[in-house]
């Protein structure tokens, strides 16, 4: 008889689990209703948004899976994990023509920030790496990357003055296409955007076979750890990555190339970039897809109640081939007080909607009751403080995004109860944390903190079922899965 704590329920992190348990991986992912490979081309949509946990990371290693087995080649590039501190700093040294911005406004410095030329370059790079890495080479990868070796970091060869240095080899190759390189590239170094629009030209010529899709995942940052000038600077960094991503998408259409350029977006990371930049509104809308589990209009979730299924069922991965018995090992209801819900209304109530949300509650059970052989109401309970933790740490994560530390001791003061007669009295206990309140109580709706209620009727609206906005006549509630952790479930 296994144990619970001898089971294995997946990852928060879809990339780990994806690569370090595949066949867990592939026998639990649902795809949602909302997004397909189809969708995700050169020429079509080629941003995905979706709030943290949603799924965007795993939905692009399924994507990879099912690419590779139809002989493409994938590459994924990590924007949070991938950088460290010292590439921030070289990088933002290349805006040296910044010093002589007149203004220290945060929006006129964003708006003079360009990185389009270096992300373009470190694309191009990680593309040829890729090549070399399967045994392929040729002028493209013979220009771009010279020594046949993977990258000491993402900026080698890379100038402060925006120069990059090339081999004697790589610059005869450019001048063999009748190429102008400018006055410097006899001498080892070319500019940046000589370097791109040579590898443009090699990319055509040299990769009209290649089939591959290229992610760029993890385009994320927080307040917590940055100061405002670096707020400035990664903001404008996700920017130019999408452009960079949108002109090579371009160029994969004029030239027919079968290579494709997909990036992914947390919705406050593009709210952020829209508040220095309305214009960046007309690259994302239009060209990017929701990733979302709860169909139009409804919330109801069968897809999300599969993910908990298949999560379930195939969570005994020492044996793999032995199926557990979802409906014999997990409750049928979870009881409160006098109130017994069914665990699809318990799960519907107690998440956010996101698969990564069951995979933080089953391990939180497992956790709390290592040695029980099933998920019954006892065990479901037991978990519930270290979900509430847990859950409540990552939403205070996204919202440190725009507010910094101050936002959790501010809600700590506000959220001493479950329910508020109005949105009027929430605001009333919650102290000023420098913006304005209604746009913060609208974040808070739109994350899930808070949603909708309607107590004679019992019911709750939430943005994560489809709520678009709060409206006026609602009662305020606390989402049931913060209580624990804010001490108010006996309220």
């Amino acid at each position: 008889m296994y144990k619970l704590s001898d089971l294995y329920f997946g990852e928060l992190e879809a990339f780990d689990e994806a690569n370090n348990e595949v066949e867990y991986f592939s026998n639990t992912f649902v795809i949602p209703d909302s997004i397909s490979i189809s969708t995700l081309r050169k020429n079509r949509k080629f941003i995905i948004v979706g709030r943290k946990g949603v799924g965007k990371t795993a939905l692009q290693m399924y994507f990879s899976n099912q690419l590779i087995k139809d002989g493409y080649k994938t590459v994924f590039f990590r924007f949070a994990e991938d950088m460290r501190a010292g590439d921030f700093t070289q990088l933002s040294r290349t805006q040296s023509h910044i010093a002589y911005v007149s203004s220290s406004n945060d929006r006129n410095l964003f708006l003079n920030y360009d990185f389009r030329d270096v992300w373009e370059r470190i694309i191009v790079n990680k593309i040829a790496e890729a090549l070399i890495n399967a045994g392929e080479e040729n002028d493209f990868t013979k220009f771009v990357l010279p020594q046949k070796n993977k990258l000491a970091n993402i900026f080698s060869g890379l100038t402060k003055n925006l120069s990059i240095k090339v081999s004697g080899d790589a610059f005869g190759i450019a001048v063999g296409l009748g190429l102008e390189v400018g006055d410097g590239g006899s001498h080892g170094e070319i500019s940046i955007g000589d370097f791109n629009r040579i590898a443009r030209v090699l990319l055509s010529q040299c990769c009209k076979n290649l089939k591959m899709y290229f992610f760029i995942d993890e385009l994320v940052f927080s307040r917590l750890d940055a100061n405002a000038d670096q707020i400035t600077i990664k903001a404008a960094m996700v920017r130019d990555i999408i452009k960079a991503a949108r002109e090579l998408n371009a160029l994969s259409v004029k030239e027919d190339l079968d290579i494709h350029f997909v990036c992914s977006l947390r919705p406050e990371i593009r709210n952020i970039m829209n508040e220095f930049d309305s214009e960046i509104g007309k690259i994302v809308d239009g060209k990017d897809v929701s990733i979302n589990w709860y169909s139009t209009g409804s919330d109801a979730s069968p897809l999300l109640i599969e993910v908990l299924r298949k999560k379930i069922e195939h969570s005994n991965i020492s044996q793999s081939s032995t199926k557990i018995d979802y409906d014999a090992f997990a409750a049928k209801t979870v009881k409160f007080g006098n109130i017994a819900n069914s665990l699809d209304e318990f799960v519907k109530t107690n998440t956010w909607g996101r698969p990564r949300d069951l995979v933080r509650l089953l391990n939180s059970v497992a956790k709390g009751s290592p040695n029980a052989t099933r998920m019954g109401e006892k065990e479901f309970k037991s978990g519930l403080d270290e979900y509430s933790r847990t859950s409540t740490k990552e939403l205070i994560d996204e919202l440190s995004v725009t507010h910094g530390k101050r936002i959790l001791p501010a809600l700590k003061k506000t959220i001493q109860k479950k329910t508020f007669t109005s949105k009027d009295e929430f605001l009333s206990r919650m102290p000023d944390v420098g913006v304005n309140e209604d746009k913060l109580f609208d974040e808070l709706f739109l994350l899930g903190v808070v949603g909708g209620f309607q107590p004679e009727a019992g019911n709750y609206f939430w943005a994560h079922r489809g709520e678009s906005y709060f409206k006026e006549h609602y009662q305020v509630r606390v989402h049931p899965a913060l209580w624990h952790e804010f001490g108010i479930r006996g309220t």
